[in-house]
């Protein structure tokens, strides 16, 4: 249950916060950063696709993540990154970013036998605190796939449960006040490693502990007040400052190497030359997301619910991270729609001329169909769709001036006559186009209904097994759900739990509601200017 304001404020009252700053200074790490930099930029096309920048995205993808939480770079990346081979990464992208691979595989090597000043830092941090406060009185704010990076630092000296961690928004309100809020990285409401404002404007904490690498800085605004906007919370709260640095001999310190704002830089190297359309980022499991629009309405079930409304059709602001998002391949067998061919009297009389016409002469045939202006690739095939007479639609050409110009300069023009309706003249032509599209219109409602009835069938066969569901389920990985044959559904069910739902998306269309790495998804944030986003 979310804390009552009234007991957050007279926490606050008696416990004013207090935030305390780290900042590493690692002359190895800020030389790590400005090679990768430059890689990446090697690496990187403007106007290339995912698949011509995979190499690149993977390298902004893990650089964002050294810089947000305590993972260590490791040279295994640029195997993963396809450039453990020097000859290739000489042919592919040149020798100087060839000789830049072979210069980060040392440095990043040395840097391992180092080991990060941050990371050092915090456990030392957590082992004071861990004595001065119960441990339950100590939580960490990072992404539920970052838990793990924390307890293996922390291996041997202390087990962190999950009640230490807070991933979520809707878990920073649940929280109960507490003595100590851990976080790395700067706080920025977009980009990678963003941060609710709220951790700010309504802290649960007394002292908040932020672990940060130089050259990172806070987002400008971030904590304004909405009502007043010179006040800024973040601005106003007492703070102290601590530079923790690192082995000044691992490498010279030049002007050139000092780091600069690598967020930033990341962010602005965001797709080019495509109309953009704003949508939601929910990722999976696996490094595995999907990019939605913001007013969707998924299948998702909820384990928090207790009662059968767990599962259900939601918006995608009405659910959050620790849900599930539910994708099927469901399907039943409700009976086809058929055209009546005693409800289609000209379709009968036109195909029948069409067939006729082909069997006769095909080539004399194809040439007036394509002098009329249907020029498909393959007639012969077209011909003996259009002139089928079954299924639950009229066999016809899809567009409508293909269709006038077969009845009119193909076929005998007189072949279906004319008809005085409400004082107008209908062309043959029309009154056969109104066949046409009545079956379409017909086969697309029966297919909505059916999609409704299956879905409708669906959610309630699932809540019926919603006890060994819960059994079934984990937030790890995508548990899938087989439908039993007396339900009268065929196919399955995939669970997928989601880690994290982010605004601040827009990415071209054909992205959209579809599996992506998610390196991929990452390079869709917006950043400050929402370039080129179109509503």
């Amino acid at each position: 249950m979310p804390v009552a304001t009234t007991a957050r404020l007279q926490f606050l009252e008696s416990n004013p916060p207090v935030q305390e700053l780290y900042i590493g200074e690692s002359p190895l790490f800020s030389a790590i950063r400005h090679h990768m930099r430059a890689l990446y930029s090697a690496l990187s096309q403007p106007e290339g696709d995912a698949y011509h920048n995979e190499s690149a995205l993977m390298l902004r993808f893990e650089m964002q993540k050294w810089l947000t939480s305590p993972l260590m770079p490791d040279i295994g990346l640029f195997m993963r990154c396809g450039l453990s081979d020097d000859g290739r990464t000489r042919r592919q992208w040149g020798g100087q970013a060839a000789h830049t691979v072979e210069l980060l595989k040392d440095l990043i090597t040395c840097y391992a036998e180092e080991g990060s000043v941050l990371n050092t830092e915090f456990v030392r941090l957590f082992i004071d605190l861990a004595c001065e406060y119960e441990e339950d009185r100590i939580k960490i704010w990072c992404h539920h796939k970052e838990r793990d990076l924390f307890r293996d630092l922390l291996e041997g000296l202390t087990e962190l449960d999950d009640g230490v961690f807070v991933s979520t928004l809707a878990e920073y309100r649940k929280s109960p006040p507490t003595d100590v809020l851990i976080r790395f990285g700067p706080l920025r409401t977009r980009g990678f490693g963003n941060a609710p404002e709220a951790l700010i404007t309504s802290p649960i904490y007394r002292r908040l502990v932020r672990l940060i690498w130089t050259g990172l800085a806070d987002e400008e605004g971030f904590a304004d007040d909405p009502v007043l906007p010179t006040h800024n919370y973040l601005a106003t709260l007492r703070s102290l400052r601590t530079t923790v640095i690192g082995n000044l001999g691992a490498v010279p310190v030049s002007a050139e190497t000092e780091p600069g704002d690598d967020l930033v830089f990341l962010d602005q190297k965001t797709p080019v030359g495509k109309s953009l359309l704003g949508c939601v980022l929910v990722e999976f499991p696996s490094e595995y997301s999907v990019l939605l629009r913001p007013g969707s309405r998924l299948l998702v079930f909820s384990p928090h619910c207790t009662d059968a409304e767990a599962i259900g059709y939601r918006h995608i602001g009405d659910f959050d991270a620790g849900d599930y998002l539910l994708v099927h391949d469901a399907d039943a067998d409700l009976g086809e729609v058929s055209v009546d061919a005693a409800k289609a009297p000209l379709a009968v009389l036109w195909k029948k001329a069409l067939a006729d016409a082909w069997k006769r002469h095909p080539g004399v045939c194809a040439q007036r169909m394509q002098q009329a202006g249907i020029g498909l690739q393959d007639l012969s095939r077209a011909v003996q769709k259009w002139t089928a007479m079954n299924g639950t639609v009229i066999r016809a050409p899809l567009r409508k001036k293909h269709f006038e110009a077969l009845l009119t300069k193909v076929l005998d023009p007189e072949l279906i006559p004319p008809m005085v309706a409400d004082g107008r003249t209908v062309p043959g032509w029309r009154r056969a186009w109104a066949e046409v599209e009545s079956t379409r219109v017909n086969a697309i409602q029966h297919g909505a209904v059916e999609n409704a009835i299956v879905n409708e069938q669906l959610v309630a066969e699932l809540r019926k097994e919603l006890p060994a569901i819960r059994h079934m389920i984990s937030l790890d990985e995508v548990y899938r759900h087989l439908l039993k044959p007396e339900t009268g559904l065929t196919g399955s069910v995939a669970f997928k739990p989601v880690l994290s739902i982010s605004p601040d998306f827009a990415a071209p269309a054909e992205q959209l509601e579809k599996p992506l790495k998610l390196l991929v998804s990452e390079q869709y944030r917006v950043n400050h200017g929402g370039d080129h986003l179109c509503a």
